[in-house]
């Protein structure tokens, strides 16, 4: 919350240089130059760039979406596509809403962890806290549960396992996928299961016999027995569970590894059921909520590729939607495009072309630099805020409430306050909207509203809370138990579809990776620090971990060249990562993210393709 790197104050850009200006001044200009953006592009022409971390905050994730829908633009657009994005898009096409299925890590009897580093980077955005390997270990000192990871580098955590899986890069929906076939040709599902829940399961054998275990094991590096090996625990177990890191579909085959993650949660009947996949209610039921925004019925980005999951647009779109689509005026809340997205110079070049380019945000990042208006958020310990969503780490059913535990710093403020304050001077009124009638009104209402008393008013109205009485600071409000087995799929006929008509499609057209020569690794994060201000001082130098078979020595300057760009890394040699790998643990903004194809996300849920890109080192 100290850093250096604070942003403390509004500032606006006068003759190339951030100069501060006082709130007032900030709000008043800014709306004023976003009704005339508005004015001469119409409501497309604005966009809104929400960051990771809005996700984790329900005042700021409901006001921004508020803010968005409001405007009456299709271009919200979200980094969920870098993390949770293809699980919600399958999920979706599959049980009929895009549902935040969560692992049952503690009850599980088979456990396959798609990464290795769960104890630097916690356990993923859909598993808050860092409970999870206790009770794993629990679990194993109980019940004998087995746990294997499945990781390039045989970290610490991954030698304290059962088992460790040696895979390539970018190879995890290929494991999965050879998981399903071996599962389903050999007859280890639950028939039982599937009649009951299930439709479409006649034509799967047909769909997956070309992905032997022998073709599968090749792709990810691994010997085909142990797939097969691993594949009949997994069916026999009690209860089983694979459970993904963020980064686990962040490749050429994002959306076909989601699929098939679910897939075989479902013959295997561990679906959206205790010590499987489960669906988390919430503090609200929010099903009915989740089955109102259908993505095929949700407005599309302008060039016509990518319908909105949860009324967000992939971030990757971002910069095509600016060089060759309508938006000229971007607000980004929380959200680094610089430093998160492939390619930064072609996201440069887009900012660029913009009229307007307003950043909210506690961190002075590469695109604040970038910004013409600044203006400094505060810090998640400086704002109250209260959790709708479940925390998936209580025993109980449960919402967290608490307020804020000191002053914000300087002249910050809290997000929604920021977006109330903006969209009450851009008044963009009802008409010309892309969003329906009934959006566009509940949208201006909470765009503006206090929304402490609306949590209040809804909590009243679902258990008769008093919030009066509530203490201060963090509080966990009791809703009763949390009942796992719980589960409502909303497609037509009440039943799990194992083969929609788009994962057709994706099966279809997804490329086959190659196997041979060197493959780079560039989504695993450094460390799990909320923003750039708030990580670890480090060397400006970019560092790259190799084995030692690899050829660069420890210490040398050795170039890293990908079809789409080179760069520069010091070798530190790493004698558990296999010998075919080049890690470059994600940074911010550096030269690592011009190695990869600005253009190469999956069309399904815009997840870039980071990990298993084919690389070529040499000497710097």
């Amino acid at each position: 919350m100290q850093s250096a790197e604070r942003i403390t104050e509004p500032m606006k850009r006068v003759n190339g240089t951030l100069t501060p200006v006082d709130w007032d001044t900030a709000i008043r200009d800014i709306g004023s130059e976003l009704r005339t953006v508005r004015a001469a592009g119409g409501p497309s022409s604005i966009g809104l760039y929400l960051g990771d971390e809005v996700q984790r905050s329900t005042r700021t994730l409901i006001r921004s979406l508020a803010f968005g829908v409001g405007t009456g633009t299709p271009h919200i657009f979200s980094e969920q596509c870098l993390g949770a994005g293809p699980r919600l898009w399958a999920t979706e096409e599959m049980i009929g809403h895009p549902a935040p299925l969560l692992s049952d890590l503690g009850r599980a009897h088979y456990v396959l962890l798609l990464s290795g580093e769960q104890r630097d980077l916690g356990w993923g955005p859909m598993a808050p806290g860092m409970a999870h390997e206790a009770w794993i270990e629990h679990s194993r000192k109980t019940k004998g549960t087995k746990v294997i990871v499945a990781d390039p580098r045989a970290t610490e955590f991954a030698e304290s396992m059962d088992q460790h899986l040696p895979i390539r890069p970018g190879t995890e929906p290929y494991l999965l996928l050879g998981m399903l076939a071996t599962i389903v040709r050999s007859g280890w599902y639950d028939a039982q299961f599937i009649k009951d829940y299930t439709r479409n399961f006649d034509q799967l054998e047909a769909v997956l016999a070309p992905w032997t275990v022998e073709r599968a094991a090749e792709i990810c590096g691994i010997d085909a027995p142990l797939l097969s090996g691993i594949s009949l625990k997994f069916s026999r177990a009690a209860m089983a569970v694979v459970h993904p890191a963020r980064q686990s579909f962040q490749n050429a085959a994002g959306a076909l590894g989601a699929w098939a993650w679910m897939a075989l949660h479902t013959v295997t009947a561990n679906v959206l059921r205790p010590g499987g996949l489960y669906e988390n209610k919430g503090t609200f039921d929010l099903f009915p909520v989740l089955t109102q925004f259908p993505t095929d019925k949700a407005p599309k980005t302008s060039a016509g590729q990518h319908p909105l999951l949860w009324l967000q647009a992939p971030a990757t779109a971002l910069s095509k939607e600016i060089l060759d689509g309508p938006v000229r005026a971007l607000v980004t809340v929380n959200g680094n495009p610089l430093g998160k997205l492939p390619s930064p110079s072609t996201t440069r070049q887009a900012l660029h072309k913009l009229d307007l380019l307003v950043h909210i945000g506690r961190a002075e990042d590469d695109t604040a630099k970038e910004a013409d208006w600044v203006l400094p958020a505060a810090h998640p310990w400086e704002q109250a805020n209260l959790g709708l969503h479940d925390n998936a780490i209580l025993p109980f059913h449960g919402a967290v409430w608490s307020a804020a535990l000191v002053p914000p710093r300087n002249r910050a403020k809290p997000e929604e306050q920021i977006l109330a304050e903006l969209y009450q001077a851009f008044r963009p009124g009802l008409l010309h909207s892309v969003w329906g009638r009934h959006l566009r009104i509940t949208a201006q209402l909470i765009a503006r509203a206090d929304l402490t008393e609306w949590e209040h008013k809804a909590f009243s109205w679902s258990d008769a809370l008093n919030f009066a009485q509530a203490p201060e600071g963090r509080r966990r409000i009791h809703l009763g138990d949390s009942d796992r087995s719980t589960w409502r799929p909303s497609t037509a006929d009440g039943k799990i579809n194992l083969l929609p008509d788009a994962i057709r499609e994706v099966i279809q057209h997804t490329p086959t990776p190659s196997i041979n020569g060197v493959a780079l690794r560039t989504a695993q994060p450094i460390d799990r620090a909320p923003d750039e201000a708030h990580r670890e001082e480090r060397s400006q130098t970019l560092v790259a971990r190799v084995h030692p078979d690899l050829g660069p020595k420890e210490g040398d300057r050795f170039q890293i060249k990908t079809p789409h760009g080179v760069c520069v890394a010091t070798a530190i040699h790493d004698e558990k990562l296999r010998s075919d790998v080049v890690d470059l643990p994600f940074i911010t903004g550096t030269d690592a993210l011009e190695l990869l194809d600005p253009n190469g996300h999956d069309p399904w849920t815009g997840t870039p393709t980071s990990d298993g890109i084919a690389a070529e080192i040499t000497d710097a």
